[in-house]
């Protein structure tokens, strides 16, 4: 398990959401989420804006007053105005994060990162906050997870 501790500035993201999930690989690799991928690739190639092209894509899990989460797939934006019409807009306060990278333990790099959390939680090596949390995902094979902890 490999992991760092850092502090990641306010952003702002604009996407399509999976509601009512539990973050885990599963949700990362259900066929919804690469629905939703799918869809902003489709929406991002057809754009007029050459910054969408290659941008790195998110999934923000954002927590409800219920407990669950919901799954935000989307892009980074400097500002709201820039999103796209119609989609929602999620507003990540700065904060202290766990930063796990895919370390080869397994084949999948999403469920290599989030097994990593899973047993840094169960270490107590980490205390998950259960804020937002966000996977950012730089082309199909590189991602890196970012769980919010307790200073």
């Amino acid at each position: 398990m490999s992991y760092t501790i850092v502090v990641r500035g306010e952003s702002v993201y604009a996407g399509l959401v999976f509601p009512k999930v539990r973050p885990s690989f599963k949700v990362s690799n259900s066929e919804l989420i690469e629905f939703l991928k799918d869809r902003l690739r489709e929406r991002a190639a057809d754009s007029t804006e050459p910054a969408d092209s290659g941008r790195p894509m998110y999934t923000v899990y954002v927590r409800t007053p219920t407990g669950t989460y919901n799954a935000l797939v989307c892009f980074e934006y400097a500002e709201p105005g820039a999103a796209q019409v119609g989609d929602v807009l999620v507003r990540v306060p700065r904060g202290v994060f766990a930063r796990f990278v895919p370390n080869g333990d397994y084949h999948d790099p999403v469920e290599d990162v989030w097994a990593q959390v899973d047993d840094a939680t169960a270490s107590a090596e980490i205390t998950r906050a259960y804020r937002e949390e966000i996977e950012i995902w730089h082309g199909s094979e590189s991602v890196e997870l970012f769980i919010s902890i307790t200073a």
